[in-house]
């Protein structure tokens, strides 16, 4: 064989989930419908309650400095405005939006086909920078389960205290982000004299 068996040891198992604050991830592959199972054990599209159909978007931290480099984290957008919203805001922080709308204009869905097709490629292996928060919460039998929300995105050339500043401008970061921000500004030179 070509393991050796031992008595006893130790095992690592289980997922490990993203740490909460800010990270840069990149889309991987897998893009797709949500699909679950049905009572006779075949597959059908997942809807949420509205019957609004599921788009999962797999995201991976890459980030050698990361605690939390190489782990993963769905995004599951619905066929709603909502969930259009959401795609359309990727597109824009990975810095490929004006390409879609160049090549989409007038009112056209995100989730039309020939749309998402295109948004499964080229979003793909793209960089964003996200902001996590694990929050806890009780399924439907009752059970702690703690769930993984994205809570803001950015490109990756905005800094986290750029990005607090302008998304979260209450907190502490928040504020010392603006701080950083009116110290770096470029001063005015008066030229009325």
């Amino acid at each position: 064989m070509r393991c050796e068996a031992h008595e006893r040891g130790v095992i690592e198992s289980g997922f490990q989930r993203v740490e909460d604050g800010w990270h840069i991830v990149k889309f991987n592959e897998g893009i797709d419908l949500l699909r679950k199972k049905d009572k006779d054990g075949g597959e059908i599209e997942a809807t949420n309650k509205q019957g609004d159909k599921l788009w999962k978007f797999p995201l991976v931290v890459e980030d050698d400095e990361d605690n939390s480099n190489g782990v993963g984290v769905d995004v599951i957008a619905a066929e709603n405005k909502k969930g259009e919203q959401m795609v359309t805001d990727f597109l824009g922080a990975a810095g490929i939006f004006a390409k879609f709308a160049k090549n989409f204009p007038g009112d056209i869905s995100i989730f039309e086909n020939k749309v998402i097709e295109k948004v499964k490629t080229n979003l793909q292996g793209t960089l964003i920078r996200i902001k996590t928060k694990q929050n806890q919460y009780k399924d439907a039998k009752g059970q702690e389960q703690t769930a993984v929300n994205i809570i803001g995105f950015g490109k990756t050339s905005d800094s986290i205290e750029k990005l607090e500043a302008e998304l979260f401008p209450g907190s502490k970061k928040g504020n010392e982000g603006k701080k950083e921000a009116a110290k770096n500004k470029p001063v005015e030179e008066d030229e009325s004299f």
